[in-house]
């Protein structure tokens, strides 16, 4: 019964969200980004324990989108990405604070916003959610829904036009009993994310959809050939075999970047 429910809810939530974003959303933020980085490298930062090997600092000023948490790794770097995204509900509610005082800006789903204080909204920006998973060329208008963040920084890197996407950190690999997409609850130091402290022991987080989240690459490499724009994965010892791999090398030879 419960999960009739939520079918049937999920539509209408989705409706508000449009409906309350449009009106209320202040999409500026959004429309400066487009076409900023256009035929400039940049690279996707994941959240993978592979991070631990990636030499960032090597990669500083290469324009770059970090995800959820990316800022636990700030005080072993001194790289910084240019912007970091998130979509999950149960990060922000977990990391809303470090998003308010972020110094790097910050792009939260707007169906996101009641993690947020209201009197603190204006110190992140908002992009809006849609209900399917087709991949968004305007992300002014919306993101297409995926099991992945990753999914969403993709959209980011196309909207801003960068030329090639060089993706770090997504190890596309987890160690996890529970049922993809389940919620569960964490036990133990976090294995699946360059922090052991990512999801604390005792806190809640979402199995990953790794079927999913190939599906959805597919459809975003799909895009950005179709644009002639080239996706590669430079992720140490990575999984994920949707898009053409690259060693650091090339990966520094791409980003134009000293060896």
């Amino acid at each position: 019964m419960l999960s009739r429910l939520i079918r049937f809810a999920r539509p209408l939530r989705y409706a508000w969200d449009r409906a309350s974003y449009r009106r209320h959303a202040d999409t500026l933020a959004l429309r400066a980004l487009k076409a900023r980085y256009r035929g400039k490298a940049m690279l996707v930062v994941g959240n993978g324990p592979s991070l631990n090997r990636t030499p960032l600092d090597d990669f500083s000023g290469v324009p770059a989108i970090g995800m959820n948490k990316i800022d636990l790794i700030y005080g072993r770097t001194k790289w910084r990405p240019t912007l970091v995204v998130c979509v999950n509900d149960i990060v922000v509610m977990q990391h809303a604070a470090s998003f308010i005082n972020s110094d790097v800006p910050v792009y939260l789903s707007w169906k996101s916003r009641r993690f947020v204080p209201a009197q603190q909204r204006g110190s992140v920006n908002f992009f809006l959610s849609l209900i399917d998973d087709e991949f968004s060329h305007d992300v002014e208008s919306g993101i297409g829904a995926s099991p992945t963040v990753t999914y969403t920084a993709l959209q980011f890197a196309y909207y801003m036009e960068a030329d090639p996407v060089i993706i770090f950190g997504v190890d596309h690999s987890f160690q996890a009993s529970e049922p993809a997409n389940s919620i569960a609850v964490r036990k133990g130091e976090d294995v699946n994310h360059f922090d052991p402290n990512y999801f604390k022991a005792g806190s809640v987080w979402g199995v990953p959809d790794l079927d999913g989240s190939e599906r959805v690459y597919h459809l975003a490499r799909q895009a950005f050939e179709a644009v002639g724009r080239k996706v590669v994965d430079a992720t140490i010892d990575g999984k994920l075999k949707v898009f053409p791999k690259a060693s650091l090398d090339e990966a520094r030879v791409l980003a134009g970047v000293p060896r």
